[in-house]
């Protein structure tokens, strides 16, 4: 495995920052976060040191998933055992180092400490996770699951942390009569953890993943690729598609659109009929920014499975951009391209009237379901986009050239694309 000599002290440094957090969220006694409820559970109501109920809860969890698993259970998973040992042990550690600092009585000091905690977590998070060695049990068991279930990771893991928050709460209002380990900083370490991650990966990820060892291969042979491409973003019933296809011929490039699905079923493993129904929609667009939020930074493997599709297609997209000279219709292709510098990108777009017009020929339906049907795709677009981009579709700044097919027609708009293309790259 490469850059070991990095990636093992960034693991154990993350973890180490991690029990930081979680001893100012003890100390500050309003509640921990949910991975740590249990071990502190086990702390309020039996007198168990925290260090060592951390230790007993990796084991539980290991034996958990060697039941689920059976024989898919792989012998390298039992380091997860070694690995909660040193997470205890830096749990007792850095319970023991703020045990000096004097108990808050003013919930203002409180929860200025549960704050610092998220802090510590979400850095410790940052660190470990993109090591990509042996997790902690509780990602181990959490993966079992989803893959005995086929549920996906980030909808277990929301399921995982509820119940241990809520096996918590129970047994300490059972035996304590109080909430003990669960409280207001519970709340915000499950509100604040994940925003947190996401706020240093846009600030220093390069910088991390450039340490080890994960710098952007596909950018770099992008700098410096002799192919052009022609990516073409389109409201539905536009005439997108025939344009580019115009664009193809004239210049002798290859032509993608339906020919994508087919390729990335192909190398993701999806069928050509999900991949059809996924890769230019979201569907429950709320519900899957709720999960992308609260489960935080994943692997890729343990993603949703519709961002699991959109890396394929842009891993696709990357290469097909280096193999020859292109025309790339939808998929997102100009911001997955949007750094190589032989891309021309161009929106098209027309009035509402025009693409209903469009559609009702095409598909035979009429003009009014033809409109609604416009309306329909061209908002799931829009969602789609902004989920994956963080951008607006058909937002100016992200083309070369916008342009309303309608104003001249399907060919001329082709020519005026053609034309401003070759005076762009200077062909």
């Amino acid at each position: 495995m490469k850059h070991l000599k990095t990636r093992i002290p960034m693991h154990f440094i993350g973890l180490f920052v991690m029990t930081i957090g979680i001893a100012l969220s003890v100390k500050s006694n309003l509640g921990v976060s949910p991975v740590s409820s249990i071990p502190y559970t086990m702390t309020c109501v039996w007198g168990i040191e925290m260090g060592k109920a951390t230790i007993l809860f990796h084991i539980v969890l290991v034996l958990i998933q060697i039941l689920l698993l059976r024989k898919n259970f792989k012998p390298v998973q039992w380091l997860q055992v070694l690995i909660g040992v040193v997470f205890g042990y830096f749990t007792t550690f850095c319970n023991y180092l703020v045990s000096f600092l004097p108990t808050p009585e003013n919930l203002g000091i409180r929860i200025v400490m549960v704050l610092a905690s998220t802090v510590f977590v979400a850095l410790g998070i940052f660190l470990y996770l993109p090591a990509n060695l042996i997790p902690l049990a509780g990602e181990g068991c959490m993966q079992a699951v989803s893959s005995v279930t086929h549920v996906e990771f980030s909808k277990v893991k929301i399921g995982f942390d509820c119940t241990m928050v809520l096996i918590s709460a129970v047994t300490c209002l059972s035996l304590l009569h109080t909430l003990g380990s669960v409280g207001a900083g519970t709340i915000i370490a499950a509100v604040l953890v994940g925003t947190l991650v996401g706020i240093l990966n846009r600030a220093f990820g390069k910088q991390r993943d450039k340490l080890l060892g994960k710098e952007d291969e596909t950018a770099v042979s992008e700098e410096t690729s002799s192919s052009y491409v022609i990516t073409i973003s389109r409201e539905f019933g536009s005439g997108g598609r025939e344009i580019g296809k115009l664009l193809a011929e004239r210049f002798g490039f290859h032509y993608y659109d339906s020919e994508l699905i087919r390729l990335a079923a192909e190398k993701s493993g999806f069928s050509p009929e999900y991949i059809e129904q996924n890769e230019q929609t979201l569907k429950n667009p709320l519900l899957h920014d709720f999960f992308a939020w609260y489960a935080g930074p994943l692997e890729q493997t343990d993603l949703p499975m519709v961002d699991q599709l959109f890396a394929k297609e842009s891993a696709l997209i990357h290469e097909l951009s280096q193999k020859g000279s292109c025309i790339i219709v939808g998929r997102l292709a100009n911001y997955i391209l949007k750094d190589m510098p032989t891309a021309y990108h161009v929106f098209i777009s027309a009035d509402l009237d025009a693409e209903a017009a469009r559609v009702s020929a095409r598909d035979n339906i009429s003009p009014q379901s033809a409109a609604a049907k416009v309306k329909k795709v061209n908002h799931e677009r829009t969602i789609h986009c902004r989920h994956f981009t963080k951008t607006d579709w058909g937002n100016v700044k992200n083309y070369d050239l916008c342009i309303k097919s309608d104003d001249f027609g399907v060919a001329e708009t082709a020519q005026i694309i053609g034309d401003l293309f070759q005076k762009k790259m200077g062909l």
